[in-house]
């Protein structure tokens, strides 16, 4: 963040920070995304009391 500072000539850390921090946690979002879309990950059923089988490998 430092050198972003310097290279935009920021005379403060926090203007910079406070500018572009949220641009980092985006990436962070849609990298998470992009992430659990690749491993095809669904959301858990719901547990209907029933045993469930066992897979074979």
């Amino acid at each position: 963040m430092k050198d972003i500072q310097i290279w935009l000539g920021h005379s403060s850390y926090n203007t910079t920070a406070n500018i572009y921090t949220h641009v980092d946690i985006e990436l962070k979002q849609n990298s998470t995304l992009v992430i659990v879309s690749s491993l095809n990950f669904t959301e858990p059923s719901q547990d209907d009391g029933e045993e469930d089988e066992e897979m074979e490998l």
